[in-house]
């Protein structure tokens, strides 16, 4: 689903012919650069013939439209309501460009922000997804409104990777300097510096292969990026080619290591993951987690009684009270954003919201 690093797996005999597979690959991307996310799914759905998704996607069918939905529905947020019709709040359209790349990105500036700009946050959409699709799922715009924040939308387009996926498992795109991680780290502190976004407050987020690359940049970028957050995504430096990517989104993949010493600067970092994923395994959430715990000597672990039915949380908190790794896994979430809206695609509304926990671990890092 959302994670695919290039091209879909080979689909299994009963699903439609490979040509078919990838003339309907090539209309879904057609679709999704058209702003109908929703016409791609469907487009792939029926290029999957006789095959379940689960088949092809290796994510539950129930997934695979976008929505998860499980019983009768929440009360509706304050976001979810502003996005119900589809609508997302203006946003202005620029490019980056730097000597690593450029690209487009989409850009939501807070309508009122008395106290002045609080920070930026950087979102990486997932594969087959645009910036205004991922703006409507995570209804991230009405959260930075009522907090002051800057919302970068940087947009993968097929010219850079078939299927609109962020390069993640290249490792020319997962060191300093170089490839994707540069161009968005220089999008970021381009950004910061015109509306003057206050030091120490870029973060970045992203679903899926958006949030490995968030991984890779909290690794390379901490003096760009002081937190990040990675929603069913995966470790930096888990796989350098395409097939070694699928077997890390499997699970197979390379072991983290641990992110440098505890005295060396690093992002912040919450994990988002589902435990019903089986496009990305949950295993990978936890990975990333075990990294930071296996850095951070000095930080404690700290395990949260369920308040909220379904998620699991623990924190990795050091003795002056900072949150150096926060760990959400949410029972019966697959590959989509919790507590997303229905206006975007994948997104599963009736779990917890992962757009407001990021927001309150980018903004609050004391315990």
């Amino acid at each position: 689903m959302l994670a695919y690093p290039f091209t879909p797996p080979i689909p299994s005999r009963k699903a439609a012919p490979m040509s078919t597979f990838l003339d309907a690959m090539k209309r879904a991307t057609r679709a999704t650069r058209d702003g109908n996310p929703l016409d791609a799914t469907r487009v792939i759905r029926d290029a999957l013939s006789g095959a379940s998704a689960q088949d092809v996607q290796g994510a539950p069918v129930d997934d695979f439209d976008g929505v998860t939905i499980e019983g009768q529905a929440a009360p509706a947020s304050e976001a979810s309501k502003a996005a119900e019709n589809g609508a997302i709040a203006p946003m202005l359209s620029q490019t980056y460009r730097g000597k690593a790349g450029a690209r487009d990105y989409r850009l939501f500036l807070p309508p009122q922000a008395p106290e002045g700009v609080r920070g930026l946050v950087l979102m990486l959409h997932g594969c087959t997804q645009d910036p205004d699709d991922f703006a409507r799922g995570t209804a991230m715009n009405d959260i930075a409104a009522r907090e002051g924040l800057i919302v970068a939308y940087p947009h993968q387009m097929a010219q850079h990777n078939p299927n609109g996926c962020w390069n993640w498992f290249d490792p020319a795109n997962q060191r300093r300097g170089s490839g994707e991680a540069a161009i968005l780290a220089g999008l970021a502190q381009e950004v910061a510096q015109v509306h003057g976004v206050p030091h120490g407050a870029v973060f970045a987020a992203g679903l899926s292969a958006g949030g490995a690359m968030a991984a890779i940049l909290g690794a390379e970028y901490a003096d760009v990026f002081s937190a990040v957050g990675i929603h069913s995504g995966l470790a930096a430096g888990s796989a350098q080619d395409v097939g070694s990517a699928f077997a890390a989104m499997k699970g197979k993949g390379r072991s983290a290591a641990p992110v440098n010493t505890p005295a060396a600067d690093h992002a912040r970092v919450m994990v988002v993951h589902g435990r019903r994923d089986r496009t990305v395994v949950p295993s990978n959430g936890t990975q990333i987690y075990d990294s930071m715990d296996r850095s951070f000597h000095d930080a404690v672990q700290q395990r949260e009684k369920e308040k909220t039915p379904g998620l699991a949380r623990k924190r990795l908190v050091r003795p002056d009270a900072t949150v150096v790794a926060e760990h959400w896994e949410i029972t019966g979430l697959g590959h989509a954003w919790s507590g997303g809206n229905v206006a975007g695609s994948f997104t599963a509304p009736l779990k917890p919201g992962a757009s407001e926990g990021f927001v309150r671990f980018f903004l609050n890092p004391k315990a």
